[in-house]
């Protein structure tokens, strides 16, 4: 399955905190948890309009990941950038694509760009 892959920058971590704060408390994250998990530190579940995405923190603080391209993953991109202070940049497994996420209004605008 592909992912979705959100970061600042080569080599900038996220201020894990406050990340998981903001991720917390936006609409739609359920089932939030802290833990040692492959490869992630914090996982919660992400929902919009009826679908679901499972989203990662990763150990090193480095990435956010959201399963799948779908409208719910772009939304979840989209809600994060308003919510954090810094820019964020999107990118695929396959490296098909790199955004800047605050470039974008609206989830269709960032599906055309992820699809082109």
């Amino acid at each position: 399955m592909t992912k979705l892959l959100i970061f600042i920058g080569e080599d900038q971590k996220f201020a894990v905190e406050s990340t998981i704060s903001a991720i917390v408390a936006m609409n739609g994250t359920t089932n939030a948890r802290r833990g040692d998990f492959i490869g992630a530190i914090f996982e919660c579940e992400y929902g919009y309009a009826g679908t679901s995405t499972i989203i990662r923190l990763s150990k090193d603080a480095e990435t956010i990941t959201a399963e799948g391209l779908n409208p719910c993953s772009l939304v979840f991109a989209l809600e994060l950038q308003r919510a954090l202070p810094i820019d964020l940049n999107a990118i695929d497994m396959e490296y098909s694509f790199n955004v800047a996420l605050r470039d974008f209004q609206d989830v269709e605008q960032l599906t055309q760009a992820v699809s082109a």
